[in-house]
Parts: C-alpha cells; structure tokens; sequence
C-alpha cells in the first residue's frame, strides 16, 4: 500500500547533499513556512546549496535584533532562532548557501554573504519566480514576460516584442528538492492548506524531482474537493513539530 509518511525530518532530508537546488515553499512571516524541515537541513552541515525562495535573507524569523552576535577570537556564535521558527535565511547564516534565487533578499545573513562574495544572488519577479518552477513541473522549458523588461533582471536574456511591448525569456527552474508546508495530508501525500500556508506551497509542490512536505495533521480520509495538491506531485511527508498557524500572522 501507499504510505508516503516518514517518521522524522532528519530522515525525509537524510539524502540532500551538498550542492542540492532546493526550493522553498512560504512566504515571509506567514504561516507556511516548512520550519521542521529548513531546521532538519540545516543540522547535515550540507554546503554550496542553491536556495530557491520568495524571501531568502533573514536569518531568524520574527527577530528584531539581527546582528546581536557574539564575536570571539574571530569566530560568529550564532543562536538559536528567538521564536523557534527556522526561515530559509538561517541556511545562509550557517553558511550552507552558495546562491540564492529569489525575490527579496530582506538584508541579513544572505546580503552579509553576497558582499563577502561568498554567495550570488539571483533576484527575480515572485511572479517570475513561481512561473520558472510551474514550468519546471509541467515539462515547458521556458516563457516570455514583461517583467523584467529593459531593467537588471533582463541583461543578457533574449528579448521579443508582442503587442509593442518588449518581454524577457524566463527559463523553467528544475529544482532536486522541493520542501513544503501544509495543513493536512493523507498517506498518499493529497495536500491540504489553509491561511498563508497557500501562497507559493502549491506552486513549489511538485516542481522537484523529491517533493517532501511538512504537515500539521496526518489523517485518514481528505475531502477531494479541499485537496489543493496531488499526492502524485508528493514523495515524502512529515509531521511538523509544531503547529504552522501558531509560527505565523494568522493565529
């Protein structure tokens, strides 16, 4: 029988390695962000990771205070996230990302490194950004936008006009992993979400070629009218240790 649940995050995220493209689901202090999982990445020590997420940069989610580091002999005590949530930032202040495509860098840890010139970043449209991994997953190399158009984001990408209007090549992303947060799931790996948690989970489900999710409840039976995600597009699932709505805005 079908059964996708994993009994833990260290072994959902136990084949990541270094050098992986992993893209993240959530949007900023929303709920929705797989904190189970970022925190099980982060404790492999992995290296070179090219991080894929809407907001990239902060290093503890909800803190007021970044910077506030202890500085001993040279070496950078990092702490322990204030509020217990793990954002995809705190990656890059462990210093396990090599680059970053995103839409908001938001300073931080992941600004820190790109003017060190240890990490590069890549800063997309979130539309742009969310169209690359839909294309990925449904097998459609790439597309023209206007976004971008006659700014940074569009130098050395070819250029078509329609209508008039000059419009940008986008390539799909194709991402090795693919780490999400939702509400509900089955064992087949349906996908329920609620609040924020709909933002870019649903888009970034299924882009990879491992998609795993983070879920606050496990359960036997889905309403297929409420199922948002496929179990087909989900390969592993997890329990997150802690409920997604109470990390975010919408408690």
């Amino acid at each position: 029988m079908i059964n996708k649940v994993v009994e833990s995050a260290a072994k959902a995220v136990a084949d990541i390695e270094s050098g992986a493209m992993i893209a993240f689901g959530g949007f900023v202090g929303v709920p929705g962000v797989p904190s189970t999982l970022i925190k099980a990445i982060s404790e492999r020590n992995l290296r070179d990771l090219t991080i894929i997420a809407c907001e990239s940069g902060r290093g503890r989610a909800g803190s007021q205070n970044y910077g506030t580091r202890n500085r001993r002999a040279g070496q950078v005590t990092i702490p322990e996230p204030e509020d217990g949530v793990y954002p995809v930032g705190y990656l890059a202040e462990l210093g396990q990302v090599r680059k970053a495509i995103s839409t908001f860098s938001a300073g931080g840890p992941l600004e820190d490194g790109v003017r060190r010139g240890d990490v590069e970043i890549e800063l997309i449209g979130q539309g742009s950004l969310m169209e690359r991994l839909r294309c990925g997953r449904a097998g459609i190399a790439a597309f023209y936008t206007p976004v971008g158009a006659g700014t940074k984001i569009g130098i050395g990408k070819d250029v078509r006009h329609f209508d008039g209007v000059p419009h940008i090549l986008e390539t799909a992303l194709h991402p090795d992993f693919a780490i999400v947060a939702a509400h509900q799931a089955d064992r087949f790996g349906n996908l329920v979400y609620r609040h924020g948690a709909r933002t870019t989970n649903p888009v970034v489900a299924g882009s990879a070629k491992v998609t795993i999710a983070e879920v606050e409840e496990i359960v036997d039976y889905l309403d297929p009218n409420h199922i948002v995600t496929p179990g087909p597009y989900v390969d592993r699932i997890v329990r997150s240790s802690e409920s997604l709505m109470v990390r975010g805005r919408d408690k």
